[in-house]
């Protein structure tokens, strides 16, 4: 059985992020988020993955190239404008003659839960529910006997339902025939869903199958934080580095290789550290962080409940709780990034969230600045000295 993942789209409400890499190219536990979906197509039993690309597709292409590291085989097709996920599956018909899956790439999904929609491989469209707590950024999905009666695309009103679509489908080719001819919807995209309403509305029984295995996927900025912690959580402790004698680790920590963990350094798991970083002395990493290769911690930092990408130096006494900071970003001493409940900007308008400083890849940022919860700095900033920074600023931006 094929599987066709798409993984064409940019992830707008993600940036700065997404200035620098595709929505499934984030990292979250040190691995990007399109990475967990293809390790639960392949221990699903499905090694035959097409791979619908576009938005800075050679970020994908060169990381998993033909697939083989992973126990699968990738064929990649482009879909050269970003038209909604139904025209992103159009760009794979040529290749697909029998039943098959689709799976977005920007989800976190347990390998049991694909086991469960592919068991239904005989009728022509299976749909994969969960169950979530705030319905509002889901299309809700209202089922009858175990069959799709419709779906509401991010309905306003909370009494809605919590039964949401997952974003995973079983076809048979005949799906290809919806898809041809479509209106476009309101967000100017062609997408599955409505594919699926009119299947239904043709008389064609679209089954709902749903699941309680471990399901998440990014909508917003603190989406990432909360994925990062899940990934995290299931991890055993590896150590494929240095710890000097008088550091302490506790718990599932993974450290990878010729990193150095040095005297007084308490870390407490679970959280993953990368390749070839310098981790310390005296520095404490609590859980549900995740540092990726190349990165410096020096002394007497502390670090919880965040993300740090691939070559992040971070100096001394800084203090980073529930953030997210970009590949290649210099942080000067006493950067201070606390967490608490407030009021983030996304595509203009305001949402509560609990987070801490968001950072965008390759900035710099001098000694004794504070970044105020929620605010996001974009890419390629310079930050001076002894800045307060109490507004989000734009990339390319330099506040001196």
């Amino acid at each position: 059985m094929k599987a066709v993942v798409l993984a064409a789209g940019e992830g707008s409400r993600l940036k700065p992020f997404t200035a620098t890499r595709p929505k499934v190219m984030i990292p979250v536990g040190n691995k990007p988020i399109l990475e967990y979906v293809i390790n639960a197509l392949q221990e699903s039993g499905i090694i035959d993955i097409v791979m619908v690309v576009g938005y800075k597709r050679e970020k994908i292409m060169d990381y998993f190239g033909d697939g083989h590291k992973w126990g699968v085989n990738i064929t990649y097709v482009e879909q050269f404008q970003q038209l909604g996920t139904a025209h992103a599956l159009r760009q794979a018909s040529h290749l697909i003659k029998d039943h098959f899956l689709v799976i977005n790439g920007d989800t976190v999904i347990d390998a049991s839960a694909i086991k469960e929609i592919i068991k239904y491989k005989v009728g022509d469209a299976t749909m994969l529910t969960v169950s979530v707590d705030k319905a509002q950024a889901y299309g809700v999905v209202e089922t009858q006997n175990n069959l799709v009666k419709g779906i509401e695309e991010k309905p306003k009103y909370k009494e809605a339902g919590n039964i949401v679509n997952a974003g995973v489908y079983c076809f048979s080719p005949k799906v290809f025939d919806f898809l041809e001819y479509m209106d476009i919807s309101e967000r100017g995209e062609y997408e599955v869903t409505d594919a699926i309403r009119k299947m239904i509305e043709s008389n064609y029984s679209v089954r709902a199958v749903h699941t309680s295995a471990l399901w998440m996927d990014a909508v917003y900025l603190w989406n990432l934080i909360d994925l990062n912690a899940a990934t995290l959580a299931g991890r055993k402790p590896e150590n494929h580095g240095t710890v000097e004698e008088g550091a302490r680790i506790l718990g599932p920590v993974y450290i990878g290789e010729n990193t150095v963990i040095r005297s007084g350094s308490y870390i407490v798991g679970p959280v993953s550290i990368g390749d070839s970083c310098d981790i310390g002395p005296n520095t404490v990493i609590l859980p549900s962080t995740s540092i990726g290769s190349n990165s410096t911690i020096e002394p007497f930092a502390r670090i919880s409940n965040s993300i740090l990408m691939n070559n992040v130096r971070v100096s001394s006494f800084s203090n980073i709780s529930s953030s997210i900071i970009g590949e290649g970003t210099t942080l000067g001493s006493s950067f201070i990034a606390e967490a608490e409940t407030t009021r983030v900007e996304v595509e203009n308008s305001l949402m509560r969230a609990t987070i801490g400083a968001v950072v965008g890849d390759n900035t710099n940022i001098g000694g004794r600045v504070l970044v105020k919860p929620g605010k996001i700095i974009g890419v390629r900033c310079k930050i001076g000295s002894g800045a307060l920074i109490g507004s989000s600023v734009a990339d390319n931006t330099k506040v001196l």
